[in-house]
């Protein structure tokens, strides 16, 4: 008999959403070669039709991992064929950005984050899947400050790459005193941002528990981190030399 407890449930979740997100780059019929599945149950699966039992969900995580699914998906959509990063090929792909919020789970599900915070609008979309893993709210800092956001918590930061200072603004009652915040960005050469982020969530009174990147096109994210105390910062994918390094 199947148990009904919380951690058999979230095992369970964890394993569909997780197959929902390896469809953007494999077909059922692959899927079936490579766990062992008949393509039929993994269909029901990711349609919500059934759920795995604990057992098989342990299973077929196993096999993910065993098969590096999730690097060759990463590699495959982040990468392309080419070995280049391409942002429009991830960044709004609802199927990847599960895999990147299972990422995000699997690093910080204990650190018990209430917000997941973007530092450009054109991130909203990670920050709000990241969230709905990690059980957290989302909202997105914007370079314009909005009249209709009322009062406005605001920093700023050299962008090396624009050659000019960029405000970032958040409306004052978006991060509450003492809330647990991580930080969610697409694509960054050097993370430059982070530290402006920062600024705001310490005067916001939360706490900036880490930060989740896709991918890194440089190593000055190191530093900027530092700069802004942030000792927790998962990248997945970091450009190491003349290529690419994948990390889970």
């Amino acid at each position: 008999m199947p148990s009904n407890s919380s951690e058999d449930k979230e095992c369970s979740y964890v394993a569909v959403r997780l197959l929902s997100g390896l469809k953007e780059v494999f077909t059922f019929k692959e899927l079936e070669e490579l766990l062992n599945v008949p393509a039929q149950v993994l269909w029901r699966y990711t349609s919500h039709v059934q759920f795995p039992e604990r057992s098989t969900a342990k299973k077929l995580l196993d096999a993910v991992q065993e098969k590096r699914l999730l690097e060759r998906a990463i590699h495959e959509i982040v990468l392309g064929p080419q070995g280049v990063v391409t942002e429009w090929r991830f960044l709004f792909n609802p199927r990847f950005l599960n895999i990147v919020g299972y990422l995000a789970w699997k690093h910080f599900r204990d650190d018990e984050v209430d917000l997941v915070l973007a530092p450009s609008e054109r991130d909203s979309a990670l920050a709000a899947i990241v969230a709905d893993w990690l059980g957290a709210d989302a909202c997105a800092a914007s370079e314009r400050a909005w009249v209709n956001w009322g009062k406005l918590l605001s920093s700023s930061y050299h962008s090396s790459e624009r050659g000019e200072i960029v405000y970032l603004h958040l409306p004052k009652d978006a991060i509450e005193k003492e809330a647990r915040v991580l930080v969610a960005k697409g694509v960054t050469r050097n993370f430059e941002s982070l530290p402006a982020i920062a600024s705001i969530v310490e005067r916001a009174k939360g706490v900036l528990v880490g930060a989740i990147v896709v991918a890194a096109l440089g190593d000055g994210w190191v530093e900027s981190a530092a700069k802004a105390g942030v000792r927790k910062v998962k990248v997945i994918v970091r450009k190491v030399g003349s290529g690419y390094e994948i990390s889970l």
